[in-house]
Parts: structure tokens; C-alpha cells; sequence
């Protein structure tokens, strides 16, 4: 990544841009509405024609910012972008918003004032309006300006997106005494043009002002693939950081320092948090109440993170920060709420325990060189119990202690200790999900199956399949189970057990029956040689890949199958013992047989979450071959018999 600073110059002029879109608005070409397609996509749904901003400070100290985008629609699937939505911040004010239409015959359709809705949110709000008149062959075109007072935070500009761009251009306008930092997370991104001029204002004078411009021509379009955390991790991005401010009619003065290192945001959450992780009496009683008698460190952890998890409501979110001891008297409180109670209860029982905030998995990649709070979008709690970390979070009721939910495995979140702040790893936990299914079997001599499985689902398995537990009734969940592997099936009986135990393997007994699992062709029967954990299909579609192969968590599968055949039945053929061993990924399949029995073997485990585009094709390969594998057969022949 690289950097820039610069001394800014103040500037009294809101816009420079202003005049061009002017003259650009509505200007489009016959070329551009006769055309189709575009030769660097042709499976483009649209494309951006341009997208062009301009953020300034005004003398004033005013943030504006001003945005005109151009789509050409291609297909069917790409009207979605006449559906606009534009974030404001609480106190962000939005002028001199328009949009149209631009039809192939040229007559332009006007978006109406009365078109656009305003929508409530956190932080903010959101103005949301469609675009009308929209057919495939248009072009669509919107501008807005925003102005607002938060100059400590310019938003990322973001040059890529889902669709091929052809030009996209961000100008920086920045005054006297202002130092900014900006890096780029993309080698897409160029260095800028640089110049400073001076302007005038009536009541503020004369001052200089520094103009930087990033200009990117034909960008690639970047499409979601499967197995990836999000597309913000891998855009084209303009990020920016705001230093310091020095009044340059005042070189006597000190410069106001801001937030640049992650120091100075841990300070700043410090004081935020201590209020809410002070000792109380309350707070003692509770602990002494729920883990007095326990001895061992991890047990009496566990015991106050299973009463906060499972005692106390988790609200929706409101911004509110309720202290710990009216979270308790209400048994109520956000998750932000519950989580500082958790690390205030375990502090008052003694251990080292502070907030770690995180950016989820959807949210975008930890940026290390870019301090800013508003990257990280949620606070879990970390623990330390003799050396051995622990990552806690409590709204979900299905986690057990020693696991995070799948979307805050995150790869990095910022710790806020007593002391200082810090990066830590948030490593991938060991076991994370495991499935074994065992099963004793017999093989009729019209070729259905007889079972009786025995399924046992931990880790990340387990959380998932309780959940479904959770939203449906057991006779339907154990039916689903089974009908979307082997479509006809019959169930006599069945128990869950340990559904409400998430610390305990939760298990399944099954009793079925499965009509047709044999394939019968005259004397010959030819049967799968793997049942539950049988994959049909590789996950991986494409030949190649734009981006790292991205899995939540690394998981393991084992299976056994002892088949008992009809009395009816000899054993032609097994399938041979197959092996991969690939970049973390093992698996191994078998069949051993005697006279009138079949024992099959199954494992399959992936302990990596990372493959670099480079890897993607042996890992693609290895999936090749797993598949392969389990459309083994096992084929049977009717004994003749002596007449």
C-alpha cells in the first residue's frame, strides 16, 4: 500500500467540479445509446460510463461532497441499478439531488422530487428512490451533493465495483493546515495529480488551497464467487485519514493532533468503556452467587459467560449503552450490552478480561494502516485464563464457550486493554466442525436399505443443525435430513439428543428404510458406495478464479457403513481404496468385504481457510477427485441356484 501527506491550504470556493457536470449532464452520445455490449465483458449486465466525486473543505469548515454516475444498462439483470440508495450521516445535509433516464431513442424520463424517500437508520439515514422509465438500453444517470461538518472523516472512495468501469475519477480539495494521509488498497489505484492555487474569500481572505485528482481508466468488474468473505475486501479503495489542523494565520499555535495511530483511538476507547467495566457490588454478588464454589479458572469463566448468554435477553439494537448493573435488573440489553457485561463480571470475579473490537466478515478486512473506528463494527470479549485466549461473544445462543459465531472470525480485531491497545490474531479454532455418522445397514433383495444411523454433529455442525432444530418440529428436520439425500425414504423411528446441551455433541438416532438404494439390472445390483456424506457435486464451478478461496472454518467428516447383504447376493466387485491429499484437504474412502457383509470407510477434512487464487486450481482438482470417489459403486450378482 502506499502513502501520501500533504500540507493543505485552505479554500473558500465549494466546488471546482461543479461547472463540468454541468455541462456533462444529460450530454451522452448516439454511440453510447445504440450500444449493446461491451467487448472487455461480454457477459456485462452494465456498465459505468464514469463516476466522478469531488470532496472539498470550504474556508468555513465545511466537508462538500458532490457525486454524477453514468450506467448504461445491458441487461434484463442490470436494471437492479435504477434502485439508488445514498447514506447520510445524522447530521449530513443532501442538495441538488437528480436523476434520469436517458432512453436508446434519446428522450429523457426525470426523476420527481416526490419519488424520493427518506429512511430511518442507526446512524443516520438513507435517501432511496428508482430511477424511472428504465428499459434495457438506457442510460441512467444521478448527482447529488452533500454537505456536512464531520471533517475528521472522508468516507473511502470506492473505484471499483460489480460491473466494467470506463472511467473513474476522484478529486481531492483540501485547505491550509489540514494534514490528510491517504493509502490505496488496490494497485489499481494511481498516484494523483498534484497542484495548489490561491483563492479568495469575501470574509476570510486570501488563502491557498492543494488539488489532487485520481483518475483510473477501465476497471475490471469484480462478480461475487462462492467461498469468499466479502467483495469490499478486494475493491479498488481510496482511504483516508485526517491527522492534524494548524491555523496558518497562527504559526505560534499548536497543531490539533487527531486519531492517527491505533494508540490514540485505544486511548480514546478507553475512556468510553471504563464507565461500563468498573466494579460493583452488584456485580460481585452475582459472580460469588454463580461461581463461588468452583475451583477451576476455564469452569467458573464459562459458568458467568453461560449465564449472560442464556439469562439475559438480547434487545435489538438501539445505541444506547446501558452500565452493567441496569443490564442485569433488566435482563435485557444489546449485544454490545451484554458483551461489556460479560467482560465487567468477569473482571469482578478477577480475570483478564477486556473488549476487542472487530469488523465482521461482511463488513471488510481489518485495515491496519488506517486507525479508524468506524471500520470496526462490533465488540466481542477476550479473555485470558493462563495463557490460553478465549474469544466470547454472547447473542447467540447456540455458541458454546470455546467458539465465536462463523461471521466474527475475522482474522484480526482491535484489543483495548487497560494499558494500551494492540492488534491480536483471532486465530481459526482447532475442530471447528466435525459430523460422524455411523451406520449398520442390510441390503434387501429388491435393493432398498435398511439402516439404523447413529449421527453425532460438534463445533460449527452442531451450532447450524440446532438452529434448524430450533425452527422446525424434529420429525421434520430428521425427514429433511434424510429425503435430501435419498429422495423415498421411510422412517420408523428417531431420537435427538443433547438438542439443548450446546456444550454436548448433539445426536441424532435414526431407524429407516430406503426404498430403491440398489440398482437392480436383471442379476446384477449396483449400490453406492457412500450414503450420508456422499458429495455430488464439486463446489468449485469455474476454471479459473479472480480471488482467494475464502472458508469460515476448517471441518471433518467421518463415516462407517456396515452392510449386511441378502443371503441372495455375492460380491462381483468393490471399489478400489482412494486417497487426496491436497493443501489441506484429506480424504480417504474404502470398502472391505467378506462372504455377505460390506464395510465402508469414509473421512474427509479441510484444516485450512486460505487458498490464493494461484492454489485454487489444485484445490479445485482435489474436490474433482473427492467426487469421483464417492459415485464408487459396489456391485452384487444373485447367486444362481441349483435347480
Amino acid at each position: 500500500m502506499r502513502y501520501i501527506t500533504a500540507q493543505i491550504l485552505v479554500f473558500g470556493l465549494l466546488f471546482y467540479a461543479g461547472p463540468l457536470l454541468a455541462q456533462e449532464w444529460g450530454d451522452v452520445s448516439e454511440d453510447i445509446l445504440g450500444m449493446s455490449g461491451i467487448p472487455e465483458d461480454s457477459e456485462a449486465d452494465a456498465v459505468i460510463l464514469f463516476d466522478k466525486g469531488t470532496i472539498a473543505i470550504t474556508l468555513r469548515f465545511k466537508l462538500v461532497i458532490q457525486r454524477h454516475t453514468r450506467i448504461k444498462i445491458l441487461t434484463e439483470r442490470g436494471l437492479k441499478y435504477g434502485d439508488v440508495s445514498i447514506y447520510l450521516g445524522s447530521d449530513d445535509k443532501i442538495d441538488e439531488l437528480r436523476a434520469q433516464t436517458i432512453l436508446p431513442n434519446g428522450k429523457k424520463i426525470t426523476l420527481s422530487k416526490k419519488d424520493i424517500f427518506t429512511k430511518k437508520r442507526r446512524n443516520g439515514s438513507e435517501k432511496v428512490f428508482a430511477i424511472p422509465g428504465l428499459e434495457v438500453g438506457s442510460v441512467i444517470e444521478y448527482a447529488y451533493e452533500i454537505t456536512t461538518e464531520r471533517l475528521t472523516f472522508l468516507a473511502p472512495w470506492q473505484f471499483q465495483h460489480r460491473e466494467f468501469t470506463k472511467l473513474t475519477e476522484l478529486t481531492l480539495i483540501i485547505p491550509e493546515g489540514f494534514d490528510y494521509r491517504a493509502f490505496a488498497s488496490n494497485a489499481y489505484v494511481p498516484d494523483p495529480q498534484r497542484e495548489s492555487f490561491q483563492i479568495a474569500d469575501p470574509q476570510m481572505g486570501t488563502s491557498f488551497v492543494g488539488r489532487f485528482v485520481w483518475r483510473v481508466e477501465n476497471l475490471p468488474a469484480l462478480k461475487r464467487e462462492p467461498y469468499i468473505t466479502t467483495l469490499k475486501d478486494y475493491w479498488a479503495t481510496l482511504f483516508f485519514q485526517i491527522v492534524s489542523y494548524r491555523n496558518p494565520k497562527d504559526t505560534m499555535a499548536d497543531p490539533v493532533i487527531f486519531i492517527k495511530t491505533w494508540d490514540d483511538l485505544a486511548e480514546t476507547l478507553q475512556k468510553s468503556y471504563n464507565p461500563l467495566l468498573r466494579k460493583t457490588r452488584t456485580l460481585e454478588k452475582r459472580v460469588l452467587t454463580l461461581a463461588s464454589e468452583i475451583q477451576d479458572d476455564r469452569t467458573r469463566a464459562e459458568a458467568i459467560y453461560s449465564f449472560v448468554r442464556d439469562s439475559i435477553e438480547t434487545s435489538a439494537s438501539s445505541g444506547s449503552r446501558k452500565r452493567p448493573n441496569d443490564v442485569l435488573k433488566r435482563k435485557k440489553g444489546s449485544s454490545f450490552e451484554k458483551n461489556m457485561l460479560l467482560i465487567a463480571m468477569l473482571k469482578a470475579a478477577g480475570f483478564e478480561a477486556s473488549p476487542l473490537r472487530i469488523s465482521t466478515r461482511t463488513n471488510g478486512r481489518l485495515q491496519e494502516n488506517w486507525p479508524q473506528l468506524q471500520q470496526l463494527n462490533y465488540t466481542i470479549a477476550h479473555l485470558s485464563i493462563d495463557g490460553d485466549v478465549y474469544f466470547l461473544d454472547t447473542n447467540d445462543s447456540q455458541c458454546p464457550f470455546v467458539l465465536l459465531p462463523p461471521r466474527f472470525l475475522s482474522g484480526k480485531g482491535f484489543l483495548v486493554g487497560e494499558e494500551e491497545g494492540k492488534i491480536v490474531e483471532i486465530p481459526m479454532p482447532k475442530d471447528a466442525s466435525t459430523s460422524r455418522a455411523n451406520t449398520q445397514a442390510k441390503l434387501t433383495e429388491n435393493g432398498d436399505l435398511i439402516c439404523q444411523t447413529t449421527l453425532q454433529l460438534e463445533g460449527y455442525r452442531g451450532i447450524s443443525e440446532r438452529k434448524e432444530l430450533a425452527e422446525e418440529k424434529p420429525e421434520k428436520y430428521v425427514k429433511d435430513i434424510l429425503e435430501n439425500r435419498f429422495g423415498d425414504v421411510t422412517i420408523d423411528t428417531f431420537q435427538v439428543i443433547q438438542d439443548k446441551d450446546v456444550d454436548m455433541p448433539l445426536e441424532v438416532k435414526i431407524d429407516y428404510r430406503v426404498q430403491n438404494y440398489a440398482q437392480v439390472v436383471g442379476d446384477m445390483v449396483y449400490c453406492p458406495s457412500s450414503l450420508l456424506h456422499r458429495r455430488q457435486s464439486n463446489p468449485f464451478k469455474s476454471e479459473k478464479r479472480l480471488f482467494p478461496v475464502e472458508i469460515n472454518y476448517g471441518f471433518a467428516s467421518e463415516e462407517s457403513v456396515d452392510m449386511a447383504l441378502s443371503e441372495g447376493f455375492e460380491i462381483v466387485e468393490i471399489p478400489e481404496v482412494q486417497k487426496v491429499t491436497s493443501l489441506g484437504v484429506r480424504f480417504q474412502s474404502g470398502c472391505q468385504a467378506d462372504s455377505n457383509r460390506v464395510r465402508l470407510q469414509r473421512t474427509f477434512s479441510v484444516n485450512r481457510v486460505y487458498y490464493t487464487p494461484a492454489q485454487y486450481s489444485r484445490l479445485r482438482n482435489a474436490y474433482t477427485k473427492i467426487v469421483s470417489a464417492d459415485q464408487g459403486q459396489i456391485v452384487l450378482r444373485r447367486k444362481q441356484t441349483d435347480e
